[in-house]
């Protein structure tokens, strides 16, 4: 029953506008265009220029530049790892000579084994 009734409607809601009851009806004002709120495209070309330029983004120089500061940075945790460890060498030492310019101090040579032969005398240069 509702079936009959949902086509009979369709039937004549179909065959009213056909008829073009648009012109004889008049069903009110419809909706002003209005400017599409924000910023237009024109208005940014016209404050930044139109020029084209390559927005993309260069994947390979970025990961470069990540590298460089990871290793920068590992340099200078080692480098800091190594100060502390030197000044606690110098605090278990403190009898040692303190180096000037902060340099760290040469070791010194090792001493000549005995061989049983005494070491050679130096050439006389003419």
């Amino acid at each position: 029953m509702a079936g009959l009734c949902f086509g009979l409607a369709y039937g004549v809601a179909q065959r009213l506008l056909s008829f073009n009851v648009g012109e004889l009806i008049r069903f009110g004002s419809g909706f002003d265009v209005q400017v599409f709120p924000g910023t237009s495209l024109e208005s940014l070309k016209l404050r930044f220029g139109d020029a084209e330029a390559e927005i993309t983004g260069d994947l390979e120089l970025q990961e470069l530049e990540r590298q460089q500061q990871l290793e920068a940075s590992q340099r200078q945790e080692q480098a800091r790892q190594a100060e502390a460890e030197l000044q606690r060498s110098q605090q278990l030492e403190p009898d040692a000579p303190a180096a000037a310019d902060g340099e760290p101090l040469a070791p010194p040579a090792p001493a000549p084994l005995p061989t049983g032969e005494p070491p050679a005398a130096p050439a006389a240069q003419p």
